[in-house]
C-alpha cells in the first residue's frame, strides 16, 4: 500500500451510489426474511393490538413505544426519497415486534433498545435535508446511503444477537404459560441478557447534562470563573459546597454557569454535572425526574414524587457530582431539592439577592467596565467584519463608548454585536442611534412611568437595533417564544405552519426553516441553540428579550391577540388531552412534561394581562381574549399536574380554565349540539368548567384534611349540579350521552367521599348506592363499565359502615371491593386502595395481626410505587406503626412510625397526617420510657390540633376560649372526648381512622365520630355521649 492510500482509505461510502442502493435493499430483504421466520409482517395497525394487550403492565418501553414509532414513520418519509426502498417503517418496526415479543419482561434492556430506536429514528430526517441541498453532489448522496446502511446494520445485528439468546424461546411462549409462571424464570438466565446484579453492577459512565451548547464566544469573567473554583471544588470533598451567583438581569449569570460546567468537564472526567432549571417547581420536579432517569433509579417508575425522591436519594449516595440550578426564584422551593448529604458541589444562580441566605457562598456580579465591554464587543464581530471597520484603535474607542452608554450590560452588548453583525452598519452609526434612542426616555408600559433602573432603556435600544433587520417570519417566532417559557422550546413546534388566520410560516420545509428564519435570529444572538449532542433541538431565549417584545405587543393589541392565539395553537396541538373519563393515563406523561412549562408561561401571560386591566383604573391595553382552545389546553395541563402532584401549579392553572369556561357557558344558548352535529359552545365549555372543577376537588381532598372539607364539599356538590344538567342537555348522542352518565355516577361517588370525609356517614351511603345504582342502569344496557367503578364505590361504603360502627358490614363491603379488584387485574397502585382500607377494617373488627400482616404487605407495595415520601406510603407507614403500638410492640412501632417524617419529601400529605403521626410517636415515646420527649412531642401536636379545631368550628372554638362554653355539640363532644379520637377525626378517611367507640357498642350504628355539618351546627347532634379510645 501506498503511503498516499494509507493516509486517504477507499471509504464505503464512496462507492457507486446504484451499488450502495442495492446494498441497502439487500439489507432490507434480509431483515423482512428474518422476521418472516418468527411469523412477523409487522403491519402498521399491530401497535394497537399489541399495547391494549400489555397495557396493564406499564412498563416505560411501553409508555415510549408511540412516540418512538411516530419517530419511525417521520423517518420513512425523509429516507424514503434517498433509498427508494420500500416497507421501511414496517421493517424497522418489524424487528421492535420481534424483540419485544421475545424479551418483553426485561424492562432495563428494553428500555436501551427503545431509547437507540428513537435517537436513531430522531436524527435520521436530517438526511432528508442533506439530500435536497446537496441533490446535484454524489459524494453526498453516496454518505448519506452510507449512514442507512448503518442503521440496517444495526437493526439486523440487534435481531442476531437477540435470535441466538435461548430466552428468545421462552418469549414466544410468555402468553401461554401466564405471568406468575414467567416470573420465576430463573435469575441466572435473566442475568445473562441484562448483564451483571445489582451488586455488581459496573460503574456509571460520566454524566454530563447540559442542554445548553457551549458559548464559542465566551470572554472576560476570570475572576468569577476562578472564585467558582475555590468556592466549589473539588466536589467529592466534604462538607458540601454551595454558591450563589447573583445580579441583576442581563449580566451574564447563564452564561458563566455554562461555561463553568464545560470548563469542569474537560478537567475533571468522573463529575458528573447536572443542569436543573429552578424558575418553579415544577421545572425543579421534572428536571429531577429527568436526573433520576440519567442515573438508573428512574426506570418503571411512573409516579413523579418518587422520581424526586429517588434521584436525591442517589445523589446522597454518591460523591462526586455538580448540580446547577440556573434561575432561582424561590430559595424556599430550591432548599427542598437540595441534597442533604455532605458532598456534592451546588451553583445556583439567581437575580435575587435573598438567595444568598441558601448556599454558603455568593459571587455577586458587577456589570462590565468600559474597557471589559470594550473587549466583549471585540469579540463577538468577526475578524473580517472588523477589518472594514476602521482603525482598531478608533474602534476599540467607539466600542469603550458603546459600553458606556448601556452601564457594561453584557446582555445589552450582545445585541448590539448581533445588530452590527447583520447590518453592516458602522460602529460610529451605531453609537449615534443607540445615544439618539436612549435619549428618548422611553415610558415604561410596565410601570406606566421612567424605568427606576439605569439599564432598562439602554436594553430596549440595544434589543430595537437588533430587532430592525430581523426579517418578518423570524419576528412572528420571536412574538410566539416571548409567550413561552425562556428555555427548551422545541424547534419542532416552531417548524410547523397553522390552519386560517393563524398561519403564520406558510411552509413546513426544515431546512428553508433554519437556513431563512433559525440562522438569522441565531446569527444576532437573539436565541440560543441547544447542545448539539442532544437527541432534540430546542431554543433558549433570554428572558430580558420576552419581556421587551411582550410590553411592545401591548402597545399593538391586534398582534398581540394573534401571537397569543398562535402560540396556544402550537402547543394544544401536542399537549395531552384529558382523558375522557380522567383515569390515570401514564404513556402521554412524557409529552406533558416536555410542553406543560410553556402552558404554565401561557397562562402567567395571560393572568398578567388580566391584572393590569384590574389595578388600571384608565387601562389603555386591550385585554386578550381567551379561546375555548386556551381553557382546554389549561384543563389539559391542570390533569397533568394532578396526576404528578404538582398543586400549585395545577390550583393556578385550574382557576384560570375553570374561569375562561365559566363565561363561555353562560354567555351561550344551553343547547347539545348545533346544525351538522358537532358539540355546542354551551355542551363544550359546560364539560370543561365542569372537569376542572372536579380535579380541583381532588387536588384539595389529596392535600388537606378536615380543614378544607366544606371547600371541597362546596366543589363536589358543584360538579354533580353540571353533571346533571349535561347528562339532561336534549340530544346528546349515545356516545355523549353514556360519558356523561359515567361521569355523573362518579361525581355522586365523590359526593359520598366528601361526606365519609365530614362524617357524614349515612348520607355518604345514599349518594355511594346513587352511583352504584346508575352504573348497574348502564350495564344493563349493554354498556361496558370497568370493575373498578363499581369496586370503588363499594369501598367507600366500607368506610361509610366503620364510620357508623357497623364493622362486620365495613367487612364485607371491603372483601367485596378487593375481589372485585384483584378479578379486574388492576395495577397494584389501584389495588392498595382497597387492600389498605381491608386492613383498617381487619384492624377495627378486632383481628389485629391479620391486619398487621396486611397492612405490611400494602406498605412494600406502597413504597415500590410512590416512594418513601408518598402521601399513600406514609399513610400505610401510620397504619403499621399504630398496629404494633395498639399490640404493645413499641420498638417496632418507634422505628415504623419514623417513615411519616421522611425528610425533603416531595409529595403533599396532608397537615393533619403529619400532626397524628407525631401524637403517636409521643405516645410510643412515653410507652418507652422518654418521658421528656414523648410530652414535648405531645404538647407540639395538641397544640397543632387545636390550630385545626379552631378553623374547622372557628365559632364555637371563638367562644369557647371567651367563656369556656359552646353552642356546637359537635366541638363539645369532641373536646370531651379522648384525645386519639380527635386526631383521627382531622384527618381524611383514606389515611385510616382507628380510634374506635367502644360504649358505643359494636354494630349499633351509631358511630363514635360527630358530623361535620356543611354550616356549623346548633343543635344537638349525638347528646353527651363520651368515648373511649382504643388507646385507654
Amino acid at each position: 500500500m501506498s503511503q498516499l492510500e494509507a493516509l486517504f482509505p477507499t471509504d464505503v461510502a464512496l462507492v457507486p451510489q446504484h451499488t450502495r442502493a442495492q446494498d441497502a435493499k439487500d439489507k432490507v430483504d434480509k431483515l423482512k426474511a428474518m422476521l418472516h421466520q418468527h411469523d412477523i409482517e409487522a403491519p402498521k395497525d399491530v401497535l394497537d393490538v399489541f399495547m391494549s394487550k400489555h397495557a396493564w403492565r406499564k412498563p416505560r418501553w411501553l409508555d415510549k413505544l408511540q412516540t418512538v414509532t411516530s419517530n419511525i414513520q417521520i423517518f420513512y418519509n425523509a429516507i424514503g426519497s434517498i433509498c427508494q426502498a420500500h416497507g421501511i417503517a414496517s421493517v424497522v418496526w418489524g424487528v421492535l415486534r420481534f424483540i419485544l415479543d421475545a424479551f418483553g419482561r426485561y424492562f432495563g434492556l428494553l428500555d436501551r433498545v427503545v431509547d437507540i430506536y428513537d435517537e436513531m429514528t430522531r436524527a435520521m430526517p436530517v438526511l432528508k435535508d442533506y439530500a435536497k441541498l446537496y441533490a446535484a453532489w454524489p459524494t453526498v448522496s453516496d454518505s448519506l446511503l452510507d449512514i442507512y446502511c448503518s442503521y440496517l446494520d444495526f437493526s439486523l445485528n440487534a435481531v442476531e444477537i437477540f435470535n441466538r439468546n435461548p430466552l428468545n424461546r421462552i418469549g414466544f411462549v410468555r402468553d401461554a404459560i401466564g405471568v406468575e409462571t414467567w416470573k420465576i424464570v430463573d435469575t441466572r438466565e435473566v442475568t445473562s441478557i441484562q448483564g451483571p446484579s445489582s451488586q455488581e453492577s459496573p460503574k456509571l459512565s460520566r454524566i454530563f447534562s447540559v442542554p445548553k451548547a457551549r458559548n464559542g464566544k465566551f470572554c472576560g469573567r476570570k475572576e468569577v470563573l476562578a472564585q467558582l473554583d475555590r468556592d466549589l471544588l473539588p466536589a467529592q470533598s466534604s462538607p458540601q459546597k454551595s454558591c450563589t451567583l447573583h445580579g441583576a438581569p442581563g449580566m451574564g449569570k447563564t452564561q458563566i454557569a455554562l461555561e463553568f460546567a464545560y470548563r469542569c468537564c474537560e478537567t475533571f472526567p468522573d463529575l458528573h454535572i447536572f443542569w436543573v432549571p429552578a424558575e418553579d417547581e415544577t421545572a425543579l420536579s421534572q428536571a429531577f425526574g429527568k436526573i433520576a432517569r440519567l442515573v438508573g433509579v428512574g426506570r418503571d417508575v411512573s409516579d413523579q414524587a418518587r422520581l424526586v425522591e429517588n434521584a436525591i436519594a442517589w445523589l446522597c449516595e454518591n460523591t462526586s457530582w455538580l448540580m446547577i440550578f440556573d434561575n432561582v426564584n424561590n430559595p424556599g422551593i430550591f432548599k427542598k431539592y437540595q441534597p442533604c448529604c455532605n458532598h456534592g458541589s451546588i451553583l445556583v444562580t439567581s437575580q435575587y439577592q435573598r438567595t444568598i441566605h441558601a448556599t454558603t457562598k455568593e459571587i455577586p456580579l458587577r456589570h462590565l467596565t468600559p474597557q471589559e465591554g470594550s473587549d466583549f464587543l471585540l469579540d463577538h464581530i468577526p475578524e473580517q467584519q472588523k477589518l472594514h471597520m476602521g482603525d482598531p484603535g478608533s474602534l476599540a474607542q467607539v466600542f469603550t463608548s458603546m459600553s458606556e452608554e448601556v452601564n457594561g450590560s453584557p446582555l445589552v452588548l450582545v445585541g448590539i454585536a448581533g445588530s452590527i453583525i447583520s447590518s453592516a452598519v458602522s460602529a460610529e452609526g451605531a453609537l449615534i442611534e443607540l445615544q439618539q434612542s436612549g435619549s428618548l426616555g422611553k415610558r415604561n408600559p410596565i410601570t406606566n412611568g421612567h424605568s427606576a433602573w439605569a439599564y432598562d432603556r439602554p436594553i430596549d435600544s440595544a434589543w430595537d437595533m437588533a430587532l430592525r433587520a430581523v426579517p418578518d417570519k423570524g419576528l412572528t417566532i420571536l412574538r410566539i417564544m416571548s409567550m413561552l417559557a425562556a428555555d427548551n422550546i422545541p424547534v419542532d413546534i416552531l417548524n410547523r405552519d397553522l390552519q386560517g388566520k393563524l398561519s403564520f410560516l406558510g411552509y413546513q420545509d426544515s431546512a428553508r426553516f433554519r437556513h431563512e428564519i433559525q440562522a438569522a435570529l441565531v446569527e444576532r444572538y437573539l436565541v440560543e441553540d441547544s447542545n448539539p449532542a442532544l437527541s432534540w433541538s430546542f431554543y433558549s431565549i433570554h428572558r430580558q428579550l420576552q419581556s421587551k417584545i411582550l410590553r411592545d405587543l401591548q402597545t399593538v393589541p391586534h398582534q398581540n391577540q394573534l401571537t397569543f392565539d398562535r402560540a396556544v395553537a402550537l402547543i394544544a396541538r401536542d399537549f395531552p388531552a384529558f382523558p375522557k373519563f380522567m383515569t390515570p393515563n401514564f404513556s402521554q406523561w412524557p409529552s406533558g412534561e416536555k410542553l406543560i412549562a410553556h402552558v404554565l408561561k401561557l397562562n402567567s401571560v395571560y393572568r398578567a394581562n388580566e391584572r393590569s386591566q384590574d389595578q388600571d383604573e384608565t387601562p389603555t391595553e386591550v385585554p386578550l381574549v381567551p379561546s375555548m382552545a386556551f381553557s382546554e389546553l389549561l384543563t389539559g395541563a391542570g390533569y397533568y399536574l394532578y396526576e404528578v402532584g404538582l398543586a400549585d401549579s395545577c390550583v393556578a392553572v385550574l382557576e384560570t380554565a375553570e374561569k375562561i369556561s365559566h363565561e363561555f357557558r353562560t354567555s351561550s344558548t344551553a343547547e347539545a349540539t348545533m346544525q351538522g352535529g358537532q358539540p355546542s359552545p354551551y355542551a363544550n365549555s359546560l364539560k370543561l368548567e365542569t372537569t376542572a372543577i372536579a380535579i380541583s376537588w381532588g387536588i384539595i381532598e389529596q392535600t388537606q384534611g378536615l380543614t378544607g372539607a366544606r371547600k371541597a364539599m362546596a366543589k363536589a356538590k358543584e360538579v354533580v349540579a353540571l353533571r346533571e344538567n349535561h347528562a339532561s342537555l336534549p340530544g346528546l348522542s349515545s356516545g355523549d350521552l353514556f360519558e356523561s352518565q359515567v361521569l355523573l355516577s362518579n361525581a355522586y361517588n365523590d359526593i359520598g367521599i366528601e361526606k365519609i370525609h365530614m362524617h357524614q356517614y349515612a348520607s355518604a351511603m345514599d349518594y355511594l348506592h346513587k352511583s352504584l345504582d346508575l352504573k348497574g342502569q348502564l350495564e344493563t344496557q349493554g354498556l361496558t363499565i370497568p370493575a373498578f367503578e363499581f369496586a370503588e364505590s363499594i369501598n367507600n361504603m366500607g368506610f361509610a359502615a366503620l364510620g357508623q360502627n357497623l364493622t362486620e358490614e365495613a367487612l364485607k363491603y371491603s372483601e367485596t371491593a378487593v375481589d372485585l379488584i384483584y378479578k379486574d387485574g388492576s395495577h397494584d397502585s389501584d389495588v392498595t386502595r382497597f387492600t389498605f382500607s381491608h386492613g383498617v377494617t381487619l384492624f377495627l373488627n378486632g383481628e389485629p395481626q391479620r391486619a398487621l400482616d396486611v397492612m405490611k404487605q400494602v406498605y412494600q407495595n406502597r413504597k415500590d410505587i410512590f416512594g418513601e415520601s408518598g402521601r399513600q406510603t406514609r399513610d400505610a407507614s401510620y397504619a403499621v406503626s399504630f398496629i404494633y403500638y395498639a399490640q404493645g410492640h413499641f420498638e417496632d412501632a418507634s422505628k415504623t412510625i419514623q417513615g411519616c417524617f421522611i425528610k425533603q419529601a416531595k409529595s403533599i400529605w396532608p397537615a393533619e397526617c403529619l400532626t397524628r403521626a407525631k401524637y403517636l410517636e409521643s405516645r410510643i415515646l412515653q410507652a418507652l420510657g422518654d418521658m421528656t420527649e414523648g410530652k414535648k412531642k405531645h404538647d407540639e401536636a395538641l397544640h397543632e390540633l387545636d390550630g385545626y379545631l379552631s378553623q374547622i368550628f372557628p365559632k364555637a372554638h371563638a367562644q369557647k376560649a371567651e367563656r369556656d362554653t359552646v353552642t356546637c355539640s359537635s366541638h363539645a363532644y369532641l373536646m370531651a372526648a379522648d384525645e386519639a379520637l380527635r386526631f383521627d377525626y382531622v384527618v381524611p378517611f383514606y389515611a385510616g381512622r382507628f380510634a374506635t367507640g367502644k360504649s358505643a357498642g359494636r354494630g349499633n350504628g351509631r358511630g363514635c365520630y360527630p358530623p361535620l355539618e356543611d354550616l356549623e351546627c346548633l343543635l344537638d347532634v349525638l347528646g353527651t355521649h363520651f368515648l373511649v379510645s382504643t388507646f385507654s
